[in-house]
């Protein structure tokens, strides 16, 4: 009697994931899975540029570069449960970025022929992170992409599935169809200020094309170092997409865009390279000076864009600012770095010509 009084007890003031706590947990490290978005296989795990790059790149590039922006593991189970156990540095804070996209995780599951978000992993400590995703699932064997901490190191990551499932690398590639996609930016690209990893507009096109992305967002510092061309040239792509406005002055985005494109054109002469304006900010409507800067960065833009063309540079590409993170002034937390409809936006801007580009090239 004791004992069902107790049960009783427990139903009434404990949430459900307590009474299931019972539920046995096996935990593999996510290096045996698919890793989408590192195609370095030099790479320490978990990172952006190879190894050899240390000493070729400048200090905060390469800090951001430990940070594993747009890293996805790929993988497919019919577990009921999936829990993650994961590690992180635990010197980074925004005051206009989510901790969950900082150092949190993002799962998505594939559904009836679209990627949906399935759960995140809620980072509530400084370093060691453990966290139940989902639950309840059906127990069908589906795909998940589990996208990693946008600005944070990454330590160490488990996946947890119920003994006795199935957890292996998918048995269909859904992104192997087509050779990746780089985006080379500014913190833009590399997800700021996202509310969650699997939201950063690179993964967006990865899941909206199902196409691998590689995401070489690095804040502040998306500024045409002509070593990353050459690192973008070393991926054997299907397009390169340049979004460096925000980062760059006017000055610099005249000297630095055509060398730059003509450094991966030299390399990958047939391969498609899209250069993106700077994107208008809300506050350009009432900031002269601001407005200014974006015209001016878009103009130094289009020169270099007119003067690739009549160097007869082939498959080069240009995307304007008009409409890129709509008109209405919502698009952004804080006139600069975009929300998650921001995001959404900017993606399906880049999707659409993307697809005009591929048409083009016969892809």
């Amino acid at each position: 009697m004791r004992i069902h009084v107790l049960r009783y007890f427990l139903f009434l003031f404990f949430p459900a994931c307590l009474l299931n706590a019972q539920t046995s947990i096996r935990y593999s490290d996510a290096r045996q899975f698919l890793l989408l978005g590192r195609l370095f296989p030099e790479n320490t795990f978990y990172t952006r540029l190879p190894d050899s790059m240390q000493m070729l790149v400048r200090q905060p590039v390469w800090q951001l570069s430990r940070n594993p922006s747009g890293i996805a593991v790929y993988f497919e189970t019919n577990s009921k449960q999936l829990s993650v156990k994961w590690t992180t540095g635990n010197s980074v804070v925004f005051s206009h970025v989510p901790a969950t996209l900082v150092k949190g995780l993002d799962l998505y599951a594939w559904d009836n022929g679209t990627w949906y978000h399935a759960g995140i992993g809620n980072p509530l400590q400084a370093k060691k992170q453990e966290w139940v995703m989902c639950k309840g699932l059906t127990g069908e064997m589906r795909q998940y992409l589990l996208y990693l901490p946008g600005y944070e190191l990454l330590d160490s990551l488990q996946i947890g599935v119920e003994e006795g499932a199935v957890a292996r690398v998918p048995l269909i590639n859904r992104f192997s169809s087509q050779k990746p996609i780089v985006v080379y930016g500014t913190s833009i690209v590399q997800g700021a200020a996202a509310s969650r990893p699997g939201m950063a507009y690179p993964a967006q096109l990865g899941r909206m094309l199902q196409t691998e992305t590689i995401n070489l967002g690095f804040s502040g510092n998306g500024q045409m170092d002509s070593v990353i061309a050459y690192a973008m040239a070393a991926i054997n792509a299907s397009c390169y997409i340049i979004d460096c406005g925000p980062n760059l002055s006017p000055e610099q985005a005249g000297e630095r865009t055509a060398p730059f494109i003509r450094i991966i054109k030299k390399l990958r002469p047939a391969t498609p390279v899209l250069l993106v304006e700077n994107i208008v900010y809300p506050t350009a409507r009432f900031n002269k000076v601001i407005a200014d800067k974006i015209a001016r960065t878009n103009q130094a833009f289009q020169t270099a864009f007119l003067q690739l063309q009549n160097e007869k540079i082939p498959a080069l590409y240009y995307l304007p600012s008009d409409g890129l993170i709509g008109n209405d002034g919502e698009a952004t937390v804080d006139g600069v770095h975009l929300t998650d409809l921001g995001f959404y936006r900017i993606a399906q801007a880049i999707a659409g010509k993307l697809k005009d580009i591929f048409s083009i090239g016969g892809k």
